[in-house]
């Protein structure tokens, strides 16, 4: 965990743990509303177009109120961030969570007008919204951050997470990960099984099937996993 985030990996994500719904799952939702689907590609594309020949970033403005909001959002970070604040222990996530706020803000702001928001000020409406996400990702990254530190697997699980985000595969085998660690962190294979079950819980990872076994013996395959697609993506 130190070297994840002592490279400010950790600090970069909007986190939300929300409780499981295992045993309690809706086996047969209904579908999403054609209309929803429609009206959703809809202004996608047409924002995708409006903005395809851009050649320098689009600038979108805060009204005046929306500024109140975000400033006002600020002072209650910075009164939070001393060694006696609520969130000393998420200081370097919490000292990224304004500006995460008003990005945030301009995602809102996009979606509300796919048009023309650009040429529009965010209002403090939609600046409110956003401190709202803002609260919210601040409650479950405390919440995280304290199950992160806890377990003993912890620290070998943000090794191996920090090298799957480096590498951005879409796939890998367990032999392959272990080639691509360093042997001080991880001297024998077995040595990765505690960090992939704690990866694959928090759904970074997932084990695949293993292919059918050949009849002819040997050894069998290493085992296989899928990376969640923030990690393929590089996001």
């Amino acid at each position: 965990m130190d070297g994840a985030d002592g490279r400010g990996l950790l600090a970069r994500f909007l986190y939300s743990k929300p409780p499981s719904l295992v045993g309690f799952r809706n086996l047969t939702p209904a579908l999403l509303d054609e209309q929803v689907a429609a009206t959703y590609a809809k202004h996608l594309a047409g924002l995708t177009l409006a903005l395809a020949d851009w050649t320098d970033p689009a600038l979108i403005q805060l009204a005046p109120e929306a500024d109140a909001v975000l400033l006002a959002f600020q002072k209650v970070t910075e009164s939070r961030l001393g060694p006696d604040g609520s969130f000393a222990p998420i200081v370097k996530w919490a000292s990224k969570r304004d500006g995460a706020v008003a990005r945030i803000a301009g995602l809102l702001h996009l979606a509300a007008h796919p048009k023309d928001g650009w040429h529009k000020p965010i209002e403090a409406s939609t600046m409110a919204a956003a401190t709202e996400l803002g609260d919210y990702f601040t409650t479950h990254a405390l919440d995280v951050f304290t199950v992160m530190s806890a377990g003993p697997a912890n620290e070998s699980a943000v090794t191996v997470l920090a090298q799957l985000v480096s590498s951005n595969p879409a796939q890998f085998t367990k032999r392959e990960l272990y080639r691509s660690l360093r042997p001080a962190d991880f001297p024998e294979i077995g040595d990765l099984d505690p960090a992939l079950a704690l990866l694959e819980e928090h759904g970074w990872i997932r084990q695949l099937p293993p292919p059918p076994r050949s009849s002819k013996g040997g050894r069998p395959p290493s085992p296989r996993y899928e990376t969640h697609p923030r990690i393929a993506r590089g996001a």
